[in-house]
């Protein structure tokens, strides 16, 4: 019998290769509570911004990051439904603590898959359905003919982005920083752009909603494409980070760039801005149990995460270089086994 398990730390802030691998005992299910041995471990950009010491939520050090797991059912505790049994496959969210080869979380973040699902695509989902989910549904209200833009469309997130407001009828563009990247979007039937392109042609204007990971100075200009009643959500602010390096100037100035919104300006734009942190979200029972309910259907919307690359756990460092770094699209993941 097993009695450790192996987990990634965040022991001090830096580069990639500052994260540690351990050991350390198995834990125990308590009541209302599962055990997850986890077979794959979704990397966020989060996760690159908590190592560098930039993510006010983090814990404080030393500290497992990860949000999102997938993975078999090693044990359950008292009291949990018997809808959720040993050996049972499920992905669930992770309230920091993911990046372990076993975790224990309460019953409620888990979500069984049905068996046609990899493993590898159910890690791919937590974050990225359910982000996308309330930016695109919840807070900006896409319908039928809206037109969308997706800054972070190459990304985990941006992908199911994509699919989600092109199932609702949207007209879908996206934005990337590298030109090798575009057939990528289009071939999620989307329009697609280097951000210099869109930026550059002042005719690309009037969309119903905005999806901004950057922050910082990228909202301003963005913003100004909105038409009336346009909606822009805000996910992040990616434009303090460059390289992986922990660079405290560039975070500094990326917070000074982000603007502060005067609501009377924007009764003169008739537009809406938002800022989702699906982590605050996703700590509300109510809302874990309502996108619970959005996520089953799932296999019915045809979504497709893209995998953009899996590295072993042990090559962690290679896996936070890999996506800070811009060489990703899609979903980054560690394989524990």
């Amino acid at each position: 019998m097993t009695t450790t398990h192996r987990h990634i730390g965040i022991e001090k802030y830096g580069a990639a290769h500052t994260l540690k691998l351990r050991e350390r005992p198995v834990p125990a299910p308590g009541a209302g509570e599962v055990a997850i041995d986890v077979e794959f471990s979704g990397v966020n950009f989060a996760d690159v911004q908590m190592r560098l010491g930039f993510y006010p939520d983090a814990p404080k050090r030393p500290f497992v990051p990860g949000y999102e797991v997938s993975g078999t059912v090693a044990a359950v505790g008292a009291g949990v439904s018997p809808d959720i049994r040993v050996g049972d496959r499920v992905a669930a969210g992770t309230y920091f603590g993911g990046y372990a080869s076993r975790v224990v979380i309460p019953a409620e973040q888990v979500l069984k898959m049905p068996a046609k699902l990899g493993l590898d695509v159910a890690a791919a989902l937590p974050v990225n359905f359910f982000t996308a989910h309330v930016a695109l549904f919840e807070m900006a209200r896409v319908r039928p003919g809206d037109r969308v833009l997706i800054e972070c469309a190459t990304g985990g997130v941006g992908v199911l982005a994509m699919q989600m407001a092109r199932h609702a009828g949207a007209e879908v563009t996206g934005l990337t920083t590298t030109a090798s990247k575009k057939a990528f979007i289009k071939a999620y039937g989307a329009t697609a752009y280097t951000r210099d392109e869109f930026r550059a042609d002042p005719k690309l204007t009037g969309y119903d909603m905005i999806l901004n990971a950057s922050g910082g100075a990228e909202i301003n200009w963005q913003r100004a494409r909105l038409g009336i009643t346009g909606r822009m959500v805000c996910i992040g602010v990616n434009s303090g980070v460059k390289d992986g390096r922990r660079n405290l100037p560039r975070m500094a100035l990326a917070a000074l760039r982000t603007p502060r919104i005067s609501v009377l300006k924007l009764f003169d734009q008739n537009t809406g801005i938002y800022a989702l942190n699906a982590l605050h979200v996703l700590r509300d029972p109510a809302w874990i149990a309502r996108l619970t309910r959005a996520f089953d259907d799932f296999a019915s919307l045809g979504l497709a995460p893209h995998i953009g690359r899996v590295f072993a756990a042990s090559d962690i460092a290679k896996a936070h270089a890999f996506l800070e770094t811009k060489q990703a699209t899609g979903k980054v993941l560690i394989a524990w086994n």
